[in-house]
């Protein structure tokens, strides 16, 4: 689907191309005779004082002036929207800061609006000023990776973003500031509101689970990203909001990927993407990232394709991996996940050698980290009797 921009249900100002102003002054003259007699026709459609109307038809104009009034402009000259569109150099919010230059229109959407949807659940909140301007996300992203691939996903729908301060590029920001378009677009396209990017009331518009397998792919990688943990065997995404849980879980039955659901004690929901179909979604991730670059899944792709190599890769339990496992252990302690990547087996075969070594009274539980992990090291010699 396509979005013109006098679509957008919001006040846009743009600025347009001097070619495209001097054949709009010289449909006037020729259809009107002058600047005047022009102006008490557009008037009675558009509200525009006359100096106002004059300067923004200057060809040195370089300001943002209202799309409006440039649409009855052009209606009243048989000139189409389409080419007023065309030669669109740039536009904003009327109250913006941001713009958007050489811009993409009409906006196509595309999977990764529905994928930048997910950010703004994951990690982006809205922000509100108290001057009457319209809605618009922050997104909070430590990784500069992804920081820069969700500046990338705006920029792939809508064209470049001008920020009036550069802190994009100095290094020193874990935020971005989406312009007041995106969010404009998302709630008019979607009916969504500001509701509907809470973290405790947000679900995934239901439109999304009508559409091909790309864009709930889109989505689903964007809430991995921001929410979800890439473990040796399975993705786990966890959160509060119980019912948008279950709605990636409906999400994740569409795209065929095993999965189950967890309601835990202190209200939290897990989500699991089990290793069944984790090769499934691996490669529909691979058609979708040579499409749409911009999904790039960074270091949590590294972590899958590592578990997909694992798993493409003969299982056989060699003897010598338990003393491999004895010298490590011995070094410092690990976890099953860690002892897993180090060996380039499945998790299920290090727990396996694990459980082997602790029957045969080798090694010990040393600590508990996150996630309820163990970690594990070479029992003491003192104890090996007991």
């Amino acid at each position: 689907m396509k979005i013109n921009i006098w679509e957008l249900g919001s006040r846009i100002n743009v600025r347009i191309s001097p070619d495209f102003l001097r054949r709009i002054n010289l449909e006037i003259k020729t259809k009107f005779g002058s600047k005047p007699k022009f102006h008490k026709e557009l008037i009675k459609s558009c509200d525009v004082l006359f100096d106002s109307f004059k300067n923004m038809l200057k060809y040195s104009n370089r300001f943002f002036v209202d799309l409006s009034i440039l649409i009855s402009v052009c209606k009243l000259l048989n000139i189409s929207l389409e080419e007023l569109q065309r030669n669109i150099l740039a536009y904003k919010t009327a109250k913006g800061v941001n713009y958007i230059e050489n811009p993409i229109l009409p906006i196509k959407i595309t999977p990764i609006f529905d994928m930048l949807i997910a950010h703004h659940i994951g990690d982006g909140c809205l922000m509100n000023c108290s001057d009457n301007r319209k809605d618009y996300f922050l997104y909070r992203q430590y990784d500069k990776q992804y920081r820069d691939l969700y500046i990338k996903k705006i920029e792939s729908i809508f064209g470049k973003i001008h920020y009036k301060n550069d802190y994009i590029n100095k290094n020193t920001t874990t935020q971005v500031y989406a312009p007041v378009v995106v969010s404009e677009l998302m709630y008019k396209y979607y009916g969504l509101s500001r509701r509907s990017f809470i973290s405790e009331t947000a679900r995934i518009p239901e439109q999304i689970f009508q559409k091909d397998w790309k864009f709930k792919l889109a989505f689903l990688i964007g809430m991995v990203i921001d929410e979800g943990h890439v473990h040796s065997c399975l993705i786990v995404i966890r959160l509060k909001n119980i019912k948008l849980i279950q709605d990636l879980s409906r999400l994740c039955d569409s795209l065929d990927y095993q999965n189950s659901v967890k309601i835990e004690s202190d209200g939290y929901a897990c989500l699991y993407i089990l290793s069944s179909r984790l090769d499934k979604f691996y490669k529909d991730y691979l058609v979708l990232l040579s499409e749409y670059p911009e999904v790039d899944l960074g270091y949590k792709g590294l972590k899958l394709k590592e578990f997909i190599d694992r798993i493409d890769k003969p299982k056989i339990y060699r003897p010598g991996n338990s003393n491999v496992i004895l010298r490590l252990l011995s070094k410092e302690s690990l976890t099953v996940n860690e002892l897993a990547t180090r060996l380039r087996m499945t998790r299920q075969g290090a727990r396996y050698l694990i459980h082997k070594l602790e029957k045969e009274n080798k090694i010990e539980v040393k600590s508990i980290v996150k996630f309820v992990n163990w970690k594990y090291g070479v029992k003491n010699a003192s104890g090996r009797g007991r």
